[in-house]
């Protein structure tokens, strides 16, 4: 197996991973032409890493972060708008309460917390289900944090949900992570934003 940057011809198949990864939740439902946009951007983006777990051609798992946490979702809509304003005005007609969500949730923070964000973000890692248990996220989460470390960041920080995650927020405290605060993402889901410095 080989963990590498990823290339804009590996994005179907991390969507397919995100999919399988992350059923049901939010940027899932927005559907598989949302999430190709999604991290074809994130692929093509300067501040953008990402990474696969490859095994014969066939991605088993991808971690996807940028450099800068501070104004990156801004900046991916900004830099691919035409495509964005395509999948908004189709949202706005099939799922007007998930563009409403979308750009509430543009940047998860706390309200009652005074956070700059002046650290790397990890958005995503996902493992396929048929190679759970094989050590593939942790050597992502290494790849992807020495990447960022070669790359002169100090910090780095993601969300994950406070309720029924046990087993993901110890995996993330295994790994070095520890809370910075706890806050409601829109409409109504509790977070934890986790931190480590690199």
């Amino acid at each position: 197996m080989e963990i590498r940057r990823a290339k804009v011809e590996d994005v179907p198949q991390i969507v397919k991973n995100h999919e399988d990864a992350f059923e049901g939740f939010f940027l899932t439902t927005l559907g598989s032409r949302f999430l190709q946009f999604y991290y074809r951007a994130f692929v093509n983006s300067q501040d953008g890493v990402v990474y696969c777990a490859v095994e014969n051609g066939h991605v088993l798992g991808f971690s996807a972060a940028t450099k800068q946490c501070r104004g990156f979702n801004t900046r991916l809509i900004k830099n691919n708008i035409l495509s964005f304003f395509v999948l908004a005005v189709k949202l706005m007609f099939t799922q007007p309460g998930a563009l409403i969500r979308l750009a509430k949730n543009l940047t998860k923070k706390s309200d009652e917390v005074v956070d700059n964000e002046d650290y790397a973000e990890l958005y995503s890692i996902g493992v396929s289900s048929e190679a759970q248990g094989k050590g593939i996220g942790k050597k992502l989460l290494y790849a992807t944090e020495s990447a960022l470390k070669d790359e002169g960041v100090d910090k780095v920080s993601l969300t994950t949900d406070y309720n029924n995650n046990e087993s993901a927020v110890a995996f993330y405290h295994s790994m070095g992570y520890s809370t910075l605060y706890e806050f409601i993402a829109y409409p109504n889901r509790k977070m934890y934003r986790l931190i480590k410095v690199l």
